[in-house]
């Protein structure tokens, strides 16, 4: 029997990504805005992480598809959608409560049903908790790639119509042009329903496509070429930043993105343990993170002001990160493979 084939690469890139997702959230909530990690991890670095996650699971998901158009086609791609549907559904039930305590402290005067009809809506839009927001967009994505493709359109055409939609989300999140944009009274019905451009539509479909990309051609560069791609393209990303402000969508984060794929895809690492154990570990980092951000505000409420960033940083981050490889560690033993269902 053929040996299950690895992407020690892409492990290791998924869990330096969910590292710097954890912490752009722990910079955004207790870093002051005058801090220049806002610039270097919320604005910069961490705008790899939601591209890159998106590329990597169009790859797994479409290596598996002929055309689309099979039943069997279907059935997978279906079948994942439910996954991560199913996903969406088990996190947000564990984080209920920590909406429904920000319902309850919270100053807004809504009522018990207007919120529960602003979480039904945010749980299909935009989510409640951070981080969650990246699955129904997942799912989203994905259904639109597979659509399209099952159509035959050709990948360049997919790539096209999602970099046309990611552009407009570019230049809209942007405040510097954000305000020059023509039909405004267009954006504002748009936010009026749907809340943000940061979903499967405009920020996912070019990058799931870029995975169908990857999954279909047998071209790859070298470390090398892919390396030295990837760090020039990080290098302009920054220079987008610094002037832009950017923090929710860089434009050059596209090709910094392929490139960092392709690095990956270019490494040659022997099979071990540890790479699958990294991205079981980059996927409880990514799912459960906000949970120890919340308890740590809630143990240390009446003396926060006495933490430095340093020591902020360490007690979240370092609890969150040592829960997620003793579940990766339990979840390989018996009686406990459940947990596998859980990520």
């Amino acid at each position: 029997m053929a040996e299950k084939r690895q992407y020690n690469g892409l492990d290791v890139i998924k869990f330096i990504l969910a590292i710097l997702v954890a912490f752009r959230h722990v910079v955004q909530i207790y870093y002051p805005v005058e801090s220049k990690w806002r610039l270097l991890i919320c604005s910069w670095l961490s705008n790899l992480a939601v591209p890159g996650f998106f590329i990597m699971a169009g790859f797994f998901l479409f290596r598996k598809i002929e055309n689309g158009r099979t039943d069997r086609d279907k059935k997978i791609v279906w079948g994942y959608c439910w996954r991560i549907f199913k996903l969406t559904l088990i996190w947000s039930a564990i984080y209920l409560p920590v909406d429904i305590y920000g319902w309850y402290y919270s100053d807004s005067d809504a009522s018990m049903l207007e919120w529960i009809w602003y979480y039904i809506k945010s749980f299909f839009l935009s989510h409640t908790i951070v981080q969650l927001w990246f699955l129904p967009a997942l799912i989203v994505a994905c259904l639109l790639v597979w659509f399209l493709y099952s159509k035959k359109m050709k990948i360049w055409q997919i790539l096209v119509a999602g970099g046309v939609l990611f552009g407009i989300y570019c230049f809209e999140s942007n405040h510097y042009f954000g305000l020059q944009l023509p039909g405004m009274a267009i954006l504002q019905l748009y936010y009026k329903y749907f809340y943000t451009m940061r979903n499967g539509l405009f920020y996912g479909t070019f990058y799931v496509a870029l995975g169908l990309w990857f999954a279909k051609t047998e071209k790859r560069m070298s470390f090398r070429t892919a390396a030295l791609g990837f760090v020039g393209c990080l290098a302009l990303m920054f220079l987008e930043v610094i002037h832009y402000h950017n923090l929710n969508c860089v434009f050059m984060a596209a090709p910094a993105a392929f490139f960092m794929i392709s690095a990956a895809f270019a490494v040659k690492w022997k099979n071990r343990k540890l790479y699958p154990r990294l991205r079981g570990m980059s996927q409880w980092v990514y799912l459960s993170q906000y949970y120890f951000m919340f308890l740590f505000s809630l143990a240390t409420q009446p003396y926060l002001v006495s933490w430095t960033k340093k020591e902020i940083t360490i007690a979240v981050m370092g609890p969150m990160i040592l829960f997620s490889a003793v579940m990766v560690w339990l979840s390989e033993k018996k009686g406990f493979g459940w947990l596998r269902k859980l990520i």
